[in-house]
Order: structure tokens, then C-alpha cells, then sequence
């Protein structure tokens, strides 16, 4: 039986295939620098040129990306997009299907998996090099299958499932990934497929069979869970995982519900579903990133975000505010943030001796209303 990468890839695991991918993936935050190594582009209708991260620009590099990034889109007459939130998941909102290839920069290409789809993470070359000739060469990885077995227990979610697996530090670099999960909707089956490529996997998938060989975690069993600070941004697949009660009683300044993976409707929702008898501690300051613009609106429409306004939540602009070096939601010295984002490397939110973690929506709104974990 061939696996899912190799199906979507046509070759057996081991073999060196070439792909036309169906999408090319540029945004501001790192696969900009593939622009300026792009002398050519085969087929510009497939290079979707994405504003997305510093959004509204928060400083003049920002700015300067934008500027970079808009030039290259109209020089070769790529899509252009922007206003419409975390790049990834407008794609898979409205744009990937089943069974189409997606080549970008970014490791969390993998949510594609969750539709049936194959998100590739390249290096900056070769980025620049499938953008001038429609080609991607690749040897076709191994795969491990992993089972995800029973149901998540009342205020556990799959932000802490999935931070589970990453604990328990297979070894999963350059290998696929295929998640059996009956018991995950679709939005959490796109979060921890999301999520899985931190251990430097290549990709992620959803199986609908269950394998009898691979790794299993049992749902059952998973507690609150959070990724800790680390060192610099190389260093964010070797951040520590602990459970959420090993902190508890940390005194926090801010939480962020946003940052790739919290700030879609459904995470917005169960938000604003429990701050009924609650208030904002005082001094706390809680950030709402809608991820798409589709989200803010559907969020708006639902008096959500009015009701994030009178907690006394900022509401900032739909995008990925995984980073934020500078401008809303930055943290100042010595400062704590709890944040449903992905990235808890020194400096990704403000000043270098700021700290960062990881967590569910849940975490960040209980947070909100004691100012300590």
C-alpha cells in the first residue's frame, strides 16, 4: 500500500522525483528572501505573493519587505495578497484542494495534510528555484504513522495534544507524518498537522485507516501542556514541553490569542465562551489576532469581538502574529507572555529577556482573568 506522499509525489519512498507544484508561497516573514534570488518566474498565476506578519507593518524593515515583496508580484504578475490574514490558512480556506502540491518557506505548511493536500517547507534556494522553472526534485520520504486514540478530557484541546507528541521527541526529521484521528473535527485536524512539523518532520496528513505499526498517544491521558522559552529562532524545535501545573501560579503580563493557530473561528469562539462572570485582571493585557479576515468578520458578526472589546481586550488586524519584534502585542523587559502562537524564541515577542510560552486558548483566557498561570 503507498502512503500518502508517495501517492501525491509518484515515486516510492527512497526515489528522486520531480513535481510541478501546483502553488509557490512567498510571504514577509522568512521566504521573502527568495525575491531576490528569482531572476525569472515559469509560471506567475502559481507564486501567490502573501502580506501576512507584520501586519500592519510594526517598523521600517516591515515596511521595506512590503515594498520589496509588491515590486516582485508586479514585475512578474504574481496573485498579490493581502488583507486577508495568516497566509496558510486563507490558502486553505479558500484556495488549496485535495491532492494539489504547495511549495513555501515556512514550516507549517503541513496544515495542508488535513485536506489531502502536500505542504512542502523548502530552503530559500530552492524556493528561488521552483519559482524560475516550475520543478521541485525531491527524495520521496519515509513515513510514520501515528494513532491518536480515545478522546481529549473537558478543557484539554489539541494545542495540548499535539504539544504531547512533540514532548515525547520522536524521531521524525525529514520523515511524513500520517495522523489517524477520529476522534479531531476538521479544524483540529488542521492544527495538529500544523503543529507536527516543529519535530522537523516534512510533512503532515491525515490517514482515515488505522495503522497496526507507528506511534500512538493516547488522548486520553493528555493534561494542559505548554512550550517553554527558548534560545534563538534555530533553537524553536528543541524548546522544552511541560505540563501547564508545573507553572502554575506564574505571574504573567499578556496573552495573545492569535499567532497562527488560535485565532480562527472556532478557537475565537470557545474564547469568548468563557468570559461570562469573568474580568480582565487587572493590568493584564490580552491581544485577539482573528486569523483571517473571514474570521474577523464571521467573529464580528457574532458580536464575539464586541464582547472580546468589553472584557477589555485589543483587538489587532487578521495575521500572523507568531512574531512581533516591534508594534502591538510586543513585551517589554523581563516581561511574560502566554500565547497561543508558535514561536517562543528570545526575542519573537519584544525584548530579548521577555519570556514566552505556549499554550490553548483556554491557558491564555484563564490566565486573562488571574494574571498568572
Amino acid at each position: 500500500m503507498s502512503t500518502f506522499v508517495e501517492r501525491l509525489l509518484g515515486g516510492k519512498a527512497g526515489t528522486v522525483v520531480t513535481v510541478e507544484p501546483d502553488w509557490i508561497v512567498i510571504n514577509d516573514g522568512v521566504s521573502h528572501a527568495a525575491v531576490e534570488e528569482i531572476s525569472a518566474v515559469a509560471k506567475p498565476e502559481k507564486v501567490m505573493v502573501i502580506y501576512d506578519h507584520d501586519v500592519p507593518t510594526g517598523r521600517p524593515e516591515a515596511a521595506a519587505i512590503l515594498r520589496k515583496n509588491l515590486a516582485f508580484a508586479e514585475k512578474y504578475g504574481c496573485p498579490y495578497i493581502q488583507a486577508e490574514g495568516v497566509g496558510y490558512q486563507y490558502m486553505l480556506n479558500e484556495v488549496v484542494k485535495p491532492g494539489q502540491i504547495i511549495v513555501g518557506g515556512g514550516s507549517h505548511g503541513s496544515i495542508f495534510g488535513s485536506i489531502g493536500a502536500l505542504g512542502i517547507n523548502v530552503s530559500i534556494p530552492e524556493l528561488a528555484r521552483a519559482a524560475e522553472t516550475d520543478r521541485y526534485s525531491i527524495i520521496v520520504p519515509e513515513t510514520v504513522y501515528v494513532n491518536l486514540e480515545g478522546s481529549l478530557k473537558e478543557g484539554v484541546t489539541v494545542m495540548d495534544a499535539a504539544l504531547a507528541f512533540l514532548a515525547e521527541d520522536h524521531e521524525l526529521n525529514r520523515k511524513a507524518v500520517e495522523v489517524y484521528a477520529p476522534s479531531f473535527d476538521a479544524h483540529e485536524k488542521a492544527v495538529f498537522c500544523s503543529m507536527a512539523c516543529i519535530t522537523g518532520a516534512f510533512t503532515a496528513s491525515i490517514t482515515e485507516e488505522k495503522q497496526s505499526a507507528g506511534l500512538t498517544l493516547d488522548l486520553g491521558s493528555v493534561e494542559p501542556m505548554l512550550m517553554l522559552p527558548c534560545g534563538d529562532r534555530n533553537d524553536q524545535k528543541k524548546a522544552g514541553i511541560a505540563s501547564r501545573a508545573s507553572k502554575a501560579g506564574m505571574e504573567l503580563n499578556a496573552g495573545q490569542i492569535g499567532g497562527y493557530t488560535g485565532g480562527t473561528i472556532e478557537e475565537l469562539r470557545k474564547a469568548a465562551s468563557m468570559l461570562d462572570g469573568h474580568k480582565l485582571a487587572l493590568g493584564f493585557r490580552l491581544s485577539i489576532c482573528p486569523a483571517t479576515s473571514r474570521d474577523y468578520i464571521q467573529a464580528a458578526e457574532e458580536g464575539i469581538l464586541t464582547k472580546f472589546i468589553d472584557f477589555g481586550a485589543q483587538i489587532n488586524a487578521a495575521g500572523d502574529h507568531s512574531v512581533v519584534i516591534q508594534g502591538p502585542g510586543a513585551m517589554g523587559h523581563k516581561e511574560r507572555l502566554v500565547t497561543t502562537g508558535l514561536y517562543t524564541f528570545t526575542g519573537s515577542m519584544g525584548c530579548d529577556d521577555a519570556e514566552v510560552y505556549t499554550g490553548s486558548v483556554e491557558t491564555v483566557m484563564n490566565a486573562s482573568f488571574a494574571k498568572q498561570m
